[in-house]
């Protein structure tokens, strides 16, 4: 059986998911880019981090566990974690991309 959602209706789902798991993400300021790193706490590793030029980067993995979770493509997974960014942390979010697993990951001093 399939059924309709509306992208609000989505987003408040998903939203609710994203408090739920990364409710303890920890905010730190990037030292070599003006943006900041968003962690779980005693990980070396971001899981986003956003530029001062608007742009949000978002490791992989959580791409795929919202695609994976609520059944939409990676696009639609990363604009919504986008809109999430937006309204959790008020952040001017204008582009979202995906950090590839090639990539080391958002350290604390920056994007390598």
């Amino acid at each position: 059986m399939k059924y309709i959602i509306t992208e609000n209706k989505l987003d408040n789902i998903v939203f609710k998911y994203l408090d739920l798991n990364l409710k303890n993400l920890e905010k730190r300021k990037a030292r070599h880019y003006g943006g900041i790193v968003f962690r779980n706490p005693n990980e070396e590793y971001g899981i986003l981090a956003y530029r001062s030029d608007g742009t949000l980067y978002v490791y992989h993995g959580l791409i795929d566990e919202i695609s994976s979770v609520f059944g939409v493509n990676n696009y639609n997974s990363k604009s919504i974690i986008g809109r999430w960014v937006i309204d959790r942390y008020q952040l001017d979010v204008i582009n979202t991309r995906i950090l590839g697993s090639g990539k080391r990951y958002f350290a604390n001093d920056g994007l390598d």
